[in-house]
């Protein structure tokens, strides 16, 4: 190897590690202002939102209570009574049959948090809820997480999870 070839291989050797940085300081970048802004009027309306579902599902309104979902091919579900997740279909016939079934049926979100990103916002609360089986109150609860779409200024759910929480040890 030359000299000219030993000087080029040795600013080299210097060069790759700082471009190698910048390469991946760009990869990490931080999130835009337009995501990590707090949106009070929409976490308000996603809250209220909530609080219509819950009122429509102890009320056994299902026109309603369909109207405050997203239902179609993009809309998913996961719940504790299915080994799947369920489609628009399945999901709203698995609501509706639960719900249905359920009498004196009540329920409340509790440590709520409403999180917004732009046109999507994601709820995640405990869900309490309980229920009359014969003479027996029936109490319950599940971690839920809501996601919503604003569908020309109406939040709807697009996808549901809802699952069991494990007990303390």
């Amino acid at each position: 190897m030359g000299l000219l070839d030993n000087l080029a291989m040795r600013h080299l050797s210097h060069i790759l590690p700082m471009v190698s940085l910048l390469v991946f300081a760009g990869c990490t970048s931080t999130p835009t202002s337009k995501l990590t802004a707090e949106n009070p009027q929409a976490q308000a309306e996603i809250r209220q939102r909530l609080d219509e579902i819950m009122d429509a599902a102890e009320k056994k309104d299902f026109v309603r209570l369909d109207s405050y979902h997203l239902y179609g091919p993009k809309f998913t579900k996961f719940a504790t009574e299915s080994p799947t997740r369920l489609d628009a279909e399945a999901g709203r016939k698995g609501e509706h049959d639960g719900l249905g079934a359920a009498t004196g049926l009540s329920m409340r979100a509790e440590q709520v948090q409403i999180d917004v990103f732009s046109d999507v916002g994601i709820a995640t609360f405990l869900l309490k809820y309980s229920f009359k089986a014969g003479t027996n109150t029936v109490e319950r609860q599940a971690h839920s997480t809501l996601v919503f779409v604003n569908d020309q200024g109406s939040w709807k759910i697009a996808h549901e999870h809802l699952s069991a929480p494990k007990p303390n040890p």
